[in-house]
């Protein structure tokens, strides 16, 4: 899987520095692994948010440092949590030399039968498979065809979607990924039956002759 590319820069600013460091328009970062000691960089505010935008679940990236490229994993994002500018970045350098464990996200793609003409629901079960490989046979992603769920409470599992031979599962195989239910039922609302009400004229009537009593003392009205 081609990676995509970051230029960056040593960092020795610290602490109350980092202020100043973002409004230059630089952002704070660090690479770390375990081959590498954390090494403190910084690298481009806008050209930061347009190669993020792009990385999708696994996919390397290769972090341009003093002329030699780190193949890291994104591995935390740090955001303001109004504006929702990046603050702080964390890349893991991977091993090239040895399997690593990582979630590679699912794309569900395809109709099902059973949602096109049966008007099932589809229902996703699990987002992402945790496997095993190397670097350099990581998968930005992983498609599940579900075409193949043809009826009603049929389901697709771990062991139903093809991988490439280089990708060891971690999970059970029997573990359901997606599957179709049927549509619930509309609930029928029924009428309530309203209680009866005093017809109104009535209580006016008896408000009506209550005020037109004379009070004590006072001559009757006409």
């Amino acid at each position: 899987m081609a990676s995509i590319r970051i230029n960056a820069e040593p960092r020795t600013t610290i602490g109350k520095g980092m202020y100043a460091l973002r409004q230059s328009g630089k952002v704070p970062a660090v690479i770390y692994g375990p081959a590498v000691a954390p090494t403190p960089i910084q690298i481009d505010a806008r050209e930061t948010a347009r190669v993020l935008s792009r990385v999708a679940g696994s996919q390397l990236i290769d972090v341009i440092l003093d002329g030699q490229a780190h193949s890291v994993l994104l591995r935390e994002v740090q955001r303001d949590s109004i504006r929702r500018d990046i603050l702080h970045v964390d890349f893991y350098e991977v091993p090239t030399d040895r399997v690593i464990r990582v979630r590679i996200p699912l794309e569900f793609v395809g109709v099902s039968p059973a949602v096109r003409d049966l008007s099932g629901v589809m229902v996703h079960l699990i987002d992402h498979l945790e496997v095993e490989c190397l670097p350099q046979d990581l998968m930005s992603h992983i498609e599940v065809d579900v075409s193949i769920i043809a009826k009603i409470g049929d389901s697709i599992a771990v062991r139903d979607i093809k991988l490439p031979e280089a990708i060891r599962v971690l999970m059970s195989m029997d573990e359901s990924v997606a599957t179709v239910q049927q549509q619930a039922a509309e609930e029928v609302v029924e009428p309530v039956a309203v209680a009866a009400v005093p017809a109104e004229p009535e209580v006016i009537e008896r408000g009506r002759k209550e005020e037109e009593m004379p009070e004590e003392g006072e001559a009757p009205k006409k």
